[in-house]
């Protein structure tokens, strides 16, 4: 490489460096090793300080970005923080609304990871306000943003705020698949965020007691995210056809029962059965 870039201009060297780089990047993808992300992580950075001398400010923002989401792999958080401040400053020159969307993407995942929830998901805000924004579309870094701010938003129990995304997320990914004409894995990404989300949906229900009193277990979405995993989880055909103690506008509604007996359809939890003679045996709602 070093032989290739001897006497060369600048914009060669940058091409040089960025197929090196290139193919680095494969094989960490196929085999994981940990001298081959070193190597991406030296050549990009070397791309960096090359794109700051011509002048790329845009190009040179991006790099650094990418070299500091690779960096914690390696152990070197404090390096990636000084990498994503670096991109912030050229961001803020500049005007580049790409480089603030991946610097703000990038750090906001940093600080979910060391556990700093509030300033991760503003940061991540702020980055999916700026991908409409960015001087190129580039529906690849929407779906990225999608994707980290849905399962942020997932951990932080913010529900509420993650169900447009994931209508949001479901379509961009559907785009892209049918634009590449091939099923790309954010769509099954996408696909995931849906199911989780109607899962939590499908567990929980209205809140019908003050709030100064106690709560059922399961009185709020962020109860049933929380306590999910106590639970039976949703069968199959719960995807297609919504659950029974899903939201009402009326208030909670429970499922029909079948008498054990008569098989009589009632509404009501131990409804007794009305068309069971009294001589009988006592016959009672059984719920599915």
């Amino acid at each position: 490489m070093e032989e290739m870039m001897e006497n060369q201009a600048d914009a060669t060297c940058n091409v040089i460096l960025a197929k090196f780089a290139g193919a680095h990047m494969g094989t960490f993808d196929s085999r994981g090793s940990k001298d081959n992300q070193l190597s991406i992580v030296r050549l990009e950075a070397r791309r960096a300080e090359l794109l700051g001398k011509m002048q790329r400010f845009r190009d040179q923002g991006e790099v650094l970005c990418r070299v500091a989401e690779d960096l914690p792999g390696l152990g070197r958080r404090q390096e990636a923080v000084g990498y994503f401040k670096r991109a912030r400053k050229i961001a803020e020159a500049h005007g580049f609304f790409s480089v603030e969307c991946l610097w703000c993407f990038g750090f906001g995942k940093l600080a979910m990871e060391e556990g700093r929830h509030e300033e991760g998901l503003e940061l991540m805000r702020n980055a999916l306000v700026c991908v409409p924004l960015c001087e190129e579309k580039d529906t690849i870094i929407e779906l990225d943003v999608l994707h980290a701010f849905i399962d942020a938003l997932f951990h932080t129990h913010a529900i509420d705020e993650a169900e447009p995304l994931v209508a949001r997320f479901l379509e961009v990914a559907k785009a892209e698949s049918q634009k590449q004409k091939c099923l790309q894995i954010s769509e099954f990404r996408s696909l995931n965020a849906s199911a989780r989300l109607h899962e939590v949906l499908c567990t929980c229900t209205p809140c019908l007691e003050p709030p100064h009193t106690a709560r059922p277990l399961q009185a709020t979405k962020a109860d049933s995210v929380s306590h999910r995993y106590h639970h039976t989880r949703i069968k199959t055909h719960a995807l297609v056809e919504p659950h029974a103690l899903a939201r009402h506008a009326g208030g909670l509604k429970r499922p029909r029962g079948r008498c054990a007996l008569c098989s009589t359809y009632c509404t009501t939890t131990r409804q007794q059965c009305k068309t069971t003679p009294m001589s009988a045996k006592t016959c009672y709602v059984k719920l599915p």
